[in-house]
């Protein structure tokens, strides 16, 4: 047998990953699978971001960058972040990543050392749980409730806090619940991670897609006041459609991005020349296409929302912001049917609907549905979950 590492032994695989494997070999069977699990837009890369790629390839800009990414894109990015967020971050601040995802990871990695507590509300992010064990830090979860919309509130972020508290993990709007944390939120807990002395990791991967014309609050709004306790995270993936190009970024005070960049050089080195090449089309040319995405999320969304709180005891909070919906599906657990993952291995064998049950995001009584698909399916899928359930009343 061979000898695997502790810290790699103990991490889970993605429940969504795996939920994907089993549905594409459902399909590869022949069988009528309608998938509700994915995590990014289904909407394709806009075509002028596709041709900066391919101007890319044809002027042979095929070769490394700086292991921190380009200069022009970070460039780009620090005029964005000046534009959008009104904080001002040198080039030298920000490290392009090979995805946010990744940018997370150092980001843990960077700052925690073993033992530091790590506080994560739930429901939170798949892959947060599992970074926080391999950076060998310690998860310390919060449970939200509906009363608060599944946010954490600032009195519940004051009494976590311990002398081993290093870092929160914020992220707004938040996967898998949709919730979108507001100003007054946010300005309360901006006040408790002053004081406090701890890092705030804000996570803000989805934040062009807020719904209702809310006013996006970011925790960069407070950065005059969080100073270097801030490192602020965002990429191209759902905003710009560009999943597969693995372009993410982070900004950060400049020995945090000095110490991530040492990391990257000698783990990934530079992100893909080319994707950062399309990623840069993405954040200087015409963003309108973002808004028509964000349209077409809004009406889904307003579907799905009804759709789910008129089965019978079924409760679904109104998602603010992302592409997902987190139903509360417990009132239908018993007999055969315990727990989140047995309800969606109950509705992905037996009605052919594939949904990501609530456990993998700290909530087993729910279970997650993106709404990052066609209407046509969305239709079909929800008539197969109310069967479902109507076999189980």
């Amino acid at each position: 047998m061979p000898h695997i590492s502790k810290r790699f032994s103990q991490i889970s695989e993605s429940k969504t990953v795996a939920l994907n494997s089993v549905m594409a070999k459902m399909k590869r069977e022949g069988k009528d699978v309608v998938g509700l699990g994915a995590g990014e837009p289904d909407f394709d890369t806009p075509d002028h971001i596709k041709k900066a790629a391919i101007n890319a390839i044809e002027q042979g800009f095929t070769k490394y960058t700086p292991a921190d990414g380009m200069f022009d894109l970070k460039t780009a990015i620090a005029d964005w972040l000046l534009a959008e967020r009104s904080i001002q971050y040198e080039p030298k601040q920000i490290v392009v990543t090979c995805g946010a995802k990744h940018a997370v990871y150092e980001s843990i990695a960077a700052v925690c050392d073993p033992g530091d507590e790590v506080i994560l509300p739930a429901p939170y992010w798949v892959s947060y749980p599992e970074q926080i064990k391999l950076a060998q830090a310690e998860i310390k979860a919060v449970k939200t409730g509906p009363d608060n919309g599944l946010k954490i509130t600032a009195k519940q972020l004051e009494k976590t806090i311990s002398s081993k508290t290093r870092l929160l993990i914020l992220n707004s709007p938040g996967n898998p619940s949709g919730a979108v944390y507001t100003k007054e939120e946010l300005a309360d807990i901006a006040d408790v991670i002053a004081e406090s002395g701890v890092y705030v990791l804000s996570d803000e991967i989805y934040d062009q897609i807020v719904f209702d014309d809310m006013e996006y609050a970011s925790m960069a709004d407070f950065h005059q006041q969080l100073g270097d306790q801030l490192i602020y995270i965002n990429g191209v993936s759902k905003s710009f459609a560009m999943t597969g190009w693995r372009i993410g970024f982070l900004a950060a005070h400049a020995d945090i991005a000095t110490a991530i960049k040492k990391y990257q050089g000698h783990s990934t080195s530079n992100p893909s020349s080319i994707s950062q090449k399309a990623a840069y089309a993405g954040y200087v040319e015409d963003k309108q296409f973002v808004k028509e995405m964000r349209k077409a999320f809004q009406e889904r969304r307003d579907f799905v929302h009804d759709r789910l709180n008129a089965m019978p005891n079924v409760s679904c909070m109104l998602p603010k912001g992302a592409f997902y919906a987190f139903p509360d599906f417990s009132a239908y657990y018993g007999g055969s049917i315990t727990s989140s993952l047995e309800f969606c291995a109950y509705l992905l064998e037996e009605h052919r609907a594939a949904i990501v049950p609530g456990v993998a995001f700290g909530m087993d009584a729910h279970a997650r549905l993106s709404v990052a698909t066609s209407m046509q399916n969305l239709e079909k899928a929800l008539e197969r979950i109310e069967t479902g359930l109507k076999a189980l009343a």
